[in-house]
């Protein structure tokens, strides 16, 4: 039986929950939050203790040290924990600060525990089918990079801090930033994973309709990479759409709001765990191409301890056995590298090297 402790109970949690109460060799001992009732709603899942004192996380009885808090929280609670000889999840980004994200790093190197991090978009089998298309060579050399993720929440979250009701998302101290760090991370790791490797980024930032937030409402960054390929990030907390695109000189891959795929190529056939393409190619300018094909394919819920993709469910695995984590803080601490950049940019009006 693996005992976890689950420290910060709202939000992005109160979606994941179920994989730990669902699992029959796991066992949530304690919920912690700042908030109590927070706590108390959580722990109602697991008939477990809720408090507000997180070193209830770090007692005999607790395996796993599962951390969902404010990304300015993440250094203290995570550093304690693995010192604690516990196995830690922790939830992206890394933290609010690189130099932070660091220190973690440095602390997980040193544990013989399993340490990693969250990141929501591998549940999803269409990311693995995509990585599938561009180690094999479908999409052809990869050319260019897009993604878009905006909500509306930072519209939200002003109102709230404005009617004296702040939130720590809307803090610099608490986020390290506004929308970019909170939103662009998720597509930072995954076409670094692609293997599409940032070396410099040039970005922009501005707060447009969230005079009650202190970061950034909306963020644009143009990354470029070793192999010359170009990546776009497009983030905003006051509008709303998403989106995911690879284009490669043989094909492309488009999927957006977590529904639409489309796909060409015409390097023919594909089969994956989510995506299937039956071939055919049209006439185009510049020669035949990939015919177009459409297909609707939504992502597996966040709670769903059958999926066995579910990060939280391959993370327990992992711990259970002694294995490394699904996803490293290391590569965590790469996404802040390129993140900084970004703000370093968007600051000085000039291009900046990530190292």
């Amino acid at each position: 039986m693996i005992r976890v402790a689950i420290v910060g109970c709202g939000g992005m949690a109160t979606h994941y929950l179920p994989v730990y109460r669902d699992l029959d060799w796991v066992q949530v001992v304690a919920c912690v939050d700042t908030d109590l009732e927070s706590a108390r709603g959580a722990a109602q899942l697991f008939d477990c203790a809720s408090t507000t004192d997180f070193t209830a996380a770090l007692a005999a009885g607790v395996d796993v040290v599962v951390i969902g808090t404010p990304n300015s929280e993440h250094r203290a609670q995570a550093v304690t924990a693995i010192g604690a000889g516990k196995h830690v999840l922790l939830q992206k980004p890394v933290a609010a600060k690189l130099a932070d994200a660091e220190a973690i790093a440095e602390a997980a190197a040193s544990s013989r525990r399993t340490v990693g991090l969250y990141m929501s978009y591998f549940d999803q089998p269409l990311i693995h089918d995509l990585q599938d298309m561009v180690r094999g060579g479908w999409l052809g050399e990869m050319v260019h990079c897009y993604a878009r993720l905006m909500h509306k929440g930072g519209m939200m979250w002003s109102q709230q801090s404005l009617a004296g009701k702040p939130t720590w998302r809307g803090s610099l101290e608490g986020t390290g930033g506004g929308c970019f760090i909170q939103l662009a991370v998720h597509y930072i790791h995954i076409f670094e994973w692609l293997g599409a490797k940032v070396t410099r980024a040039t970005a922009f930032a501005r707060n447009l309709h969230c005079p009650g937030l202190e970061g950034e409402d909306l963020a644009c960054a143009v990354l470029e990479t070793e192999s010359g390929a170009m990546i776009t990030l497009d983030t905003a907390w006051c509008a709303h759409g998403e989106e995911l695109s690879v284009f490669g000189t043989l094909g492309r891959f488009e999927y957006r709001n977590s529904v639409r795929l489309a796909l060409a190529s015409s390097a023919g056939k594909f089969d994956g765990r989510a995506a299937r393409y039956d071939g055919g190619t049209v006439e185009a300018f510049g020669g035949p191409q990939g015919e177009e094909q459409h297909s609707e394919i939504k992502p597996p819920a966040f709670g769903d301890a059958t999926n066995p993709l579910n990060q939280h469910r391959l993370f327990l695995e992992a711990a259970r056995d002694g294995k490394p984590a699904p996803v490293s803080i290391a590569s965590g601490v790469r996404d802040m590298r390129i993140v900084t950049a970004v703000y370093e940019s968007a600051r000085t009006g000039r291009a900046v090297e990530v190292r």
